[in-house]
């Protein structure tokens, strides 16, 4: 039985980060949605990424007005397996710098429907990351979910 919510809650958060625009990346995907309105109107994001151990992989995004930003471990399972992981992974906010995320705020979060890491950004180019707090055993894929203006 409790096999089964993992699972269905896997699912939902899978559907969620596949619904509208999807970006591909090297190492992740990320799916946008808004609505139309104002630059202040919260934009929710998700990127979803495969994880080996002590890797660590970010998307970049602009912000369009300072505000509060939230990032949500919204699921991790292992490939070819139908079960949710409660691994605890690290998320964070930061800036891009070169081919990294410079961290300013960071978490270790277990999976969960609630967002688990805030902060307030600037408007401008910032990054959301996500990777092993040192206790992965294998790969895993992982999707977390971001709010931010």
């Amino acid at each position: 039985m409790i096999a089964k919510r993992h699972l269905l809650v896997l699912l939902v958060a899978l559907v969620s980060a596949a619904c509208d625009d999807t970006i591909s990346g090297p190492s992740g995907t990320a799916a946008t949605t808004s609505t139309t309105g104002t630059t202040s109107t919260p934009l929710a994001e998700s990127f979803e990424a495969t994880l080996s151990p002590g890797d660590s992989i970010f998307y970049s995004f602009t912000v369009s007005a300072d505000g509060p930003a939230t990032a949500t471990l919204a699921a991790v399972v292992q490939p070819g397996r139908a079960a949710a992981l409660a691994t605890p992974l690290r998320i964070a906010f930061g800036t891009p710098v070169g081919e990294g995320c410079d961290i300013s705020d960071a978490i270790d979060a277990h999976p969960s429907l609630t967002p688990q890491l805030a902060a307030t950004l600037s408007a401008g180019i910032h990054c959301v990351s996500i990777g092993d707090s040192g206790q992965l055993a294998g790969t895993v894929i992982a999707s977390i979910r971001f709010v931010h203006h």
